[in-house]
């Protein structure tokens, strides 16, 4: 019978068989260097060439050569059928514009009233109120298609290669719309940017991941935030009209942004994470003025083809924080 060869313990110095992987006497468990195959402690370096003792692969390390699936993934929609919804915003909001303008007007502004008359812009037969009134309505009715829009956006979004699911939300639909008829009259319009921002947490609440009605996304922007991004918009409007809508490239930029740093996203294991854009004006407002580019060429009908580019970019520039 022969007799098993020994060695020395690379720890303790004690003579341990020579295929035993833990010392008997120090109990430190050995392996051999990926370098070298010299025996040395588990977890330490190799005198000899620097190296470790080989690592298990796992499961998980074989795959990792297969490329992650995306945490925020857009499926890209029709074009074709979000063309009529974008078409009735831009009318809404083109007789918004309109209404302002005669609103104006016909109000008691002094000068800027004097100015806006002076433009040849003549005041109608309509009492200055019901005009503004009229601007308030159509306003609230561009924000409503709006919701259309993102609606049609969200429903073919999937965050950890799960589908999100819009839900309808009528009761929700039916409150918000009581809560603007009420706070705008009470408040004489100055209520609407809170209001926005209670649009946008009702519609990412009646959002969730497929097959877990159970976790919801959720929103947490606030309407004083609204208030100032309002004020900032209406004041560049006058430019966007002036550069044939060149403008609303950095308004875009203002509320994309503003709504990516507010939402709040299920991550895997349904913890509420924030969702972050990795890119800054400068990239976005090049990816924007292509698509304003074709689309003033195409007189507006490649403006939904532009406008699904524009969110898949979003899309793969989105992280999960």
């Amino acid at each position: 019978m022969g007799v098993e060869t020994l060695k020395d313990c690379p720890s303790c110095g004690s003579r341990i068989a020579e295929s035993a992987v833990k010392c008997t006497v120090c109990s430190s468990s050995l392996g051999h260097c990926v370098g070298c195959n010299a025996w040395i402690v588990a977890g330490t370096k190799c005198f000899d060439c620097g190296k470790s003792t080989a690592i298990r692969v796992r499961k998980g390390t074989l795959a990792a050569s297969e490329p992650e699936p995306p945490k925020v993934r857009l499926d890209p929609p029709s074009a074709a059928g979000l063309l009529p919804i974008l078409a009735l915003r831009a009318l809404l909001a083109a007789a918004c514009l309109v209404a302002i303008v005669y609103a104006v007007a016909g109000s008691p502004f002094g000068k800027v009233t004097w100015y806006v008359c002076e433009l040849g812009v003549r005041p109608l037969n309509v009492t200055w109120p019901y005009l503004w009134g009229a601007a308030g309505g159509l306003l609230v009715a561009v924000f409503i298609v709006g919701n259309f829009v993102r609606r049609y956006r969200w429903s073919h979004m999937a965050l950890y290669d799960k589908p999100v699911e819009v839900g309808l939300g009528v009761g929700g639909i039916l409150l918000n719309i009581l809560l603007t008829a009420v706070v705008l009259g009470l408040t004489a319009g100055l209520g609407l940017p809170w209001l926005y921002a209670r649009y946008r947490r009702s519609f990412f609440r009646n959002c969730n991941l497929s097959g877990r009605s159970d976790i919801k996304l959720d929103f947490r922007g606030a309407g004083e935030e609204v208030l100032g991004r309002f004020v900032l918009t209406l004041l560049l409007i006058p430019f966007a009209i002036a550069s044939a809508g060149l403008m609303l490239g950095v308004i875009s930029w203002m509320w994309v942004k503003w709504e990516h740093e507010n939402v709040r996203v299920p991550d895997k294991n349904g913890q509420m994470r924030g969702l972050r854009l990795t890119t800054e004006f400068t990239p976005y407002f090049g990816r924007w003025l292509l698509g304003w580019l074709l689309s003033l060429a195409t007189l507006g009908f490649y403006r939904p083809w532009a406008k699904v580019a524009e969110w898949r970019w979003l899309a793969e520039k989105s992280e999960i924080i």
